[in-house]
């Protein structure tokens, strides 16, 4: 079927079990030759997986933003909560991290050159704290590339349209308006954009509350207790260089090498806060950073800027960040799932790399005849999962 777009709906399920970590993933494809049915049919399914997961909670579906506060134990869940997706039975209980959300999957990209085949765009989902009603600008960006294609390409929006009022925090600083909230047009979603019309972090302390499960934390203390290996690795800072004393893009390369190889590789969790030996060190020194800015904001957007310069944005729906609180000392984890449909390239200072894990650290793959015997073993086989 030659359509530019459609829609797939994915849960992902990331498990501690046998001092290993397992990454499941579950997708249901909807396609179809006018793309707004197929995204239709997407959201009606989204919807039904959802009212399963509230009702196996004793709660019934009030509204998008009710549903996400009830199933934070999805998210990061105490008790076992039983889901069929595509005719498999999964189970989602004692994880790390969880999610399920509906992404837009690039066909034919535009003549921008901004998307690529394969790319998958995160619409609509509970993927964890990080896509939150506080902090929906990631959400954001990829309805407004949806659109675009909708427009671009002519398609048939069945009435969908929608102006919403948000203001990009990118646009304020220090509680000062700079100007105006911007309209943006976007295809409907469930999400409540109520209240967004300025900055998410505008009358919040400095010290945002983190709702954290008790059962997470001890498995992420019992990851760190083990240290490094192949689908664990720790950095004491995301940008603070300890040798120069400053903010350095290395300390972001080393990042989002790690990032690549997780991605290439079978998945894996990456501790931003931890030395090298298993110390909780925290993020103090790249907080200092901030200046005057709210410390949290300032890491995300550090964050987000790394993921963008060296990956592509389109990578978000397989890579979470979360901050913590462990010991008094805040840090921030990084669940990359793997990828499971294209290899993933770094852009490096030199053109584009090619990582993958090993036993306890990044491997750079240089010969394309070994890049490519690579790829065709991996991809070929997940592509069958």
């Amino acid at each position: 079927m030659n359509t530019p777009i459609h829609y797939i709906l994915k849960a992902k399920l990331i498990k501690y079990k046998n001092e290993d970590i397992d990454f499941y993933e579950f997708s249901e494809s909807f396609q179809s030759e006018n793309p707004i049915d197929a995204r239709i049919k997407a959201f009606k399914q989204y919807q039904n997986y959802i009212d399963v997961l509230l009702e196996s909670k004793g709660k019934a579906y009030h509204s998008d933003r009710d549903a996400r506060q009830q199933l934070q134990t999805f998210i990061t869940p105490s008790k076992p909560a039983k889901l069929i997706i595509g005719g498999k039975e999964f189970e989602f209980c004692d994880s790390i991290g969880n999610g399920i959300g509906i992404y837009l999957v690039v066909d034919f990209p535009l003549n921008d050159n901004i998307d690529k085949k394969g790319d998958e765009l995160l619409i609509h989902g509970i993927v964890d704290n990080y896509f939150s009603d506080d902090n929906p600008d990631h959400f954001l960006l990829c309805l407004e590339r949806e659109y675009e294609y909708y427009v671009q390409l002519q398609l048939d929006t069945n009435g969908k349209e929608r102006n919403i009022v948000f203001c990009n925090p990118d646009e304020w600083e220090e509680g000062y308006r700079e100007e105006e909230p911007y309209t943006y047009k976007i295809l409907e979603t469930p999400f409540s954009w109520e209240g967004l019309d300025q900055p998410y972090w505008w009358g919040k302390t400095e010290n945002k509350v983190v709702s954290q499960n008790i059962d997470q934390i001890s498995v992420l203390k019992e990851l760190i207790a083990k240290g490094e290996s192949n689908k664990v690795e720790f950095k004491p800072s995301l940008l603070y260089n300890f040798s120069t004393q400053k903010a350095g893009i290395g300390i972001k390369a080393l990042i989002a090498k790690t990032i690549c190889a997780f991605l290439n590789s079978n998945g894996g969790i990456l501790f931003i806060g931890i030395n090298n030996n298993g110390t909780i060190q925290g993020l103090d020194h790249d907080f200092n950073l901030s200046e005057e800015k709210e410390q949290r904001d300032f890491f995300l957007l550090e964050y987000d800027q790394m993921l963008e310069h060296f990956l592509s944005f389109s990578i978000k729906g397989n890579v979470n960040g979360q901050f913590y609180d462990l010991d008094g000392k805040t840090i921030f984890t990084i669940i990359v799932t793997p990828s499971k449909r294209r290899p993933i390239f770094l852009n490096g200072q030199n053109g584009k790399e090619f990582y993958v894990r090993g036993e306890a650290s990044s491997r750079q793959l240089n010969d394309i005849e070994e890049i490519a015997n690579y790829c065709l073993d991996r991809f070929s086989q997940t592509g069958q999962e």
